[in-house]
């Protein structure tokens, strides 16, 4: 009933905006200033954040244009992170980004704060293979060595929101599907093996554009901005354990680095 309320409501706003008078094309193409009115709209939060908006159809009809001139306008907000387009969904005004901690004892779970989201994971792969020659020169590989491969998405309210390609040394984990089955914990699986603790040592983080494996995963729209969140876990030794490249939604989370309490 929410969403449906939410949905009339972006409606209404945005049939407003649709039924101004536009300013000659020879001073901005149409498919700009309808860029402009909802670019304004999304950023004065005249539409709810997270909101769905109205099918491309409808909403060319509300601006009295065509599909071309209202599909550019989309596509440039889309480019831009205003608008996040899900595969058999629909088109979504940005959502306000999650605070997301990077701390170096932290776990996932507990670095999503202020979140009374319900946060799940669901297991994409799991297998035995090759190294990228990132996590060779990491976990110093010799050649033949394989390393654990984890694909995992994490979830709020059942909603794609990370996506992330895990690399462990499988001669640290011989027992690793085991373990990581019967609680889908990677932390369980390092107690296992005797890392009783581990600590962040590395995360860089750098924007790009989904590729089309990681929009499927996250329901986005090929080239939709994304965050890649490059990690390296180490155990209390100093060895690497954990070769971890995440890819987020650009507008679904805020990045906050802190230091562990003294």
């Amino acid at each position: 009933m929410a969403d449906l309320t939410a949905l009339a409501q972006a409606e209404t706003d945005l049939a407003r905006l649709g039924g101004l008078a536009y300013d000659a094309r020879s001073e901005r193409p149409i498919w700009l200033q309808i860029y402009d009115r909802l670019a304004r709209a999304i950023d004065g939060a005249i539409v709810t954040p997270g909101s769905r908006l109205p099918g491309e159809v409808q909403l060319a009809e509300m601006f009295r244009v065509n599909r071309l001139t209202m599909r550019r306008a989309l596509a440039l907000l889309q480019s831009e992170g205003k608008l996040q387009a899900r595969k058999g969904v629909g088109i979504f005004v940005r959502p306000v980004p999650r605070a997301f901690v990077i701390r170096n004892d932290m776990r996932f779970a507990d670095s999503l704060i202020g979140c009374e989201a319900q946060v799940t994971s669901r297991t994409l792969r799991l297998e035995r293979a090759a190294p990228s020659p990132e996590a060779a020169r990491l976990f110093d590989l010799r050649p033949g060595d394989l390393v654990i491969v984890l694909h995992r998405m994490r979830l709020l309210d059942g909603a794609p929101i990370y996506f992330t390609r895990k690399e462990l040394p499988a001669h640290r984990f011989p027992e690793f599907e085991r373990i990581y089955t019967i609680g889908q914990s990677v932390s369980a699986v390092y107690k296992a093996a005797g890392i009783p603790w581990f600590r962040r040592a590395e995360t860089r983080v750098s924007g790009g554009f989904a590729r089309p494996d990681e929009a499927e995963i996250l329901c986005l729209n090929d080239n939709t901005p994304v965050q890649y969140v490059t990690a390296i876990n180490r155990d209390p030794e100093g060895t690497a354990i954990e070769f971890n490249r995440g890819c987020w939604p650009m507008t679904s989370v805020e990045f906050v680095f802190k230091s562990p309490p003294s």
